[in-house]
Order: structure tokens, then sequence, then C-alpha cells
């Protein structure tokens, strides 16, 4: 599968970046309060996060369509051997793309049912073991520094609520 077979996974892996960045936005919108932008509700941020990714998602299709096919120079290398390079990383790619998203789905769903500290420590461990493909210390560790980051960072300093969970309640 030569370059035009790579764009193809990128222009797919484009469209499904922004379908999900709708969908956050879409969900944010209609199920969460927006707020206003001088008191956030709790769907602003994920409203914000969706339209990024929606952007981001037409700026990579945008960049797959401009780029030119890349054809190999005389004495450049085999072209079977350069294939299959692009092969592998494209599967790398696909790889890490469809984990990545059934992890943040399942963070959604698991984060007002098992509260923030739970469902993000998780998420975490998660992206770092399937996505990274970390060791387990530097999992933990990612996992427990960044939770305790954005914890401190929303619920200390911008005194948002964070759901404590609906398991516990």
């Amino acid at each position: 599968m030569g370059r035009a077979g790579h764009g193809g996974a990128e222009k797919v892996s484009a469209v499904l970046l922004i379908a999900f960045g709708i969908f956050v936005a879409f969900y944010s919108h209609h199920y969460l309060k927006l707020g206003m932008m001088i008191m956030p509700g709790a769907g602003f941020l994920p409203f914000c996060i969706g339209v990024v990714l929606s952007v981001l998602g037409a700026v990579w299709y945008v960049k797959v369509l401009l780029e030119k096919p890349h054809r190999p120079k005389a004495g450049e290398g085999d072209a079977a051997e350069a294939a299959a390079e692009k092969r592998a990383e494209r599967d790398m790619v696909l790889a890490r793309l469809l984990p990545g998203i059934l992890l943040v789905v399942l963070y959604a769903w698991l984060f007002e049912k098992a509260g923030y500290i739970l469902s993000t420590a998780l998420f975490m461990v998660g992206w770092q073991k399937i996505v990274e493909r970390e060791g387990w210390a530097k999992a933990a560790i990612v996992s427990a520094a960044s939770a305790a980051f954005m914890y401190v960072l929303f619920a200390r300093l911008l005194k948002v609520f964070l759901p404590s969970g609906s398991w516990w309640s």
C-alpha cells in the first residue's frame, strides 16, 4: 500500500476526530450547563474541547488533502521496503487510535459513576499502558501525579465541582 492508502487512513482518522469533537460539543451543550465566560458551568470546558477537537480534525484533513504523494527517487531505496515502513507506521497509528477513543468514551461514562479521582486515575493508567505502552511504574506515577494536579487545579484553585461518584452515595 502506497502513500494513497496511508492518506486514506489519515483521512478516516481525521473524520473520526471531527465526529468525536462534534459529539463532545453537542453533548456538553445540551446535557451540561455551559455557564458564562466569567462563571463557567460543568459543560464549558468539554464544549471548548469538543470544538478544538473538531477544528484540529478539520486542519488534519485539509493537511492530508494538500500533501503530495511521496515518490521515491532513483537510488532512494527499495519501493517495497518504503511501503512496508509506511504500512507499519499506519498499523501503529490505527492500533493506538481505537483504544484511545474507547478509553475516552469509557472515561466519560465512568466519570459521574465512579467520581473524578477513581475514573481519572483508571483512565490515565489505561492510557499509559494501552496507548503509550509504558511500564507499570511510570504509568502509576504519571496517573497519580496528573490526577492530583488536575484535582488541585479544578477543585481547589478554580472551585469547580468535581463529582464524587454516584456509586459511593
